[in-house]
C-alpha cells in the first residue's frame, strides 16, 4: 500500500520537477527569441547606418557637382559680360557695334579705368576674376583688364573666346584688324 501522504509528496516533487523543467525550457526559448531579436535589430541598425553613410556621400558629391556647375555658369556669364562691355566693343558713332570685336584704343584706356574703379564698380560685375585680352596676330600684346583673384580659392574656371581687335591708328585710311582671344578666369 502506498501511503497517500508519501504519494502526495512524491507526486508534488514530480510535479515540481516537471514545472522546473518546463520553466527552464521556456526560459531557454525566451532567451533564444531575445537573442534573435537583438541580432535582427543589430543587422537593421547596421543596414540603416550604411544607408545614412551612402546618402551623405551622395549628397556631398551632388553638392560638389552643383558647385562646379555654378562656377562654370558664372564663368560663362562673366565672359559674356566682358564681350559686350560698351567700354571695349568696336563701334562707329551711332552705328550698331561689330560682333566679337574689341577696339584697341578702348582697350588701352579701359585697362587704366578698370584698375582705378576695381572695387567701386567692376567688382559688382565680375566678382573674383581675371580678364585678359591676348593679341595673337599681327603682334603679341596682352592687356590685363581686370585682376581680382580670390586669395584662398578652391577652384578656378578659365574660359576663352576669340575676338577681332580693331586698331584705328595702325591703318592709313582704314582701321587695321588683328586677332586675339579673351581669357576670363573666375575663382571660387
Amino acid at each position: 500500500m502506498i501511503n497517500c501522504a508519501s504519494h502526495a509528496v512524491f507526486h508534488c516533487i514530480d510535479e515540481k520537477g516537471k514545472r522546473n523543467m518546463k520553466s527552464k525550457r521556456m526560459t531557454r526559448k525566451g532567451q533564444l527569441q531575445m537573442t534573435e531579436t537583438i541580432a535582427i535589430l543589430f543587422i537593421f541598425f547596421i543596414l540603416l547606418l550604411f544607408g545614412v553613410i551612402f546618402y551623405f556621400r551622395y549628397q556631398k558629391i551632388a553638392f560638389q557637382e552643383k558647385q562646379e556647375e555654378l562656377l562654370a555658369a558664372r564663368a560663362m556669364e562673366s565672359t559674356l559680360k566682358a564681350l559686350f562691355m560698351p567700354e571695349l566693343i568696336c563701334s562707329r558713332g551711332e552705328a550698331e557695334p561689330e560682333d566679337n570685336c574689341f577696339d584697341v584704343l578702348k582697350l588701352n584706356a579701359t585697362q587704366k579705368v578698370m584698375q582705378q574703379y576695381l572695387d567701386e564698380y567692376y567688382f559688382e560685375i565680375f566678382s573674383y576674376a581675371t580678364i585678359t585680352v591676348q593679341e595673337t596676330y599681327p603682334e603679341n600684346k596682352t592687356w590685363v583688364l581686370y585682376n581680382k583673384p580670390k586669395l584662398e580659392f578652391t577652384r578656378k574656371e578659365p574660359t576663352f573666346f576669340v575676338v577681332t581687335l580693331r586698331d584705328e591708328l595702325a591703318g592709313k585710311d582704314q582701321p587695321e584688324y588683328g586677332f586675339g582671344y579673351v581669357a576670363v578666369t573666375v575663382y571660387s
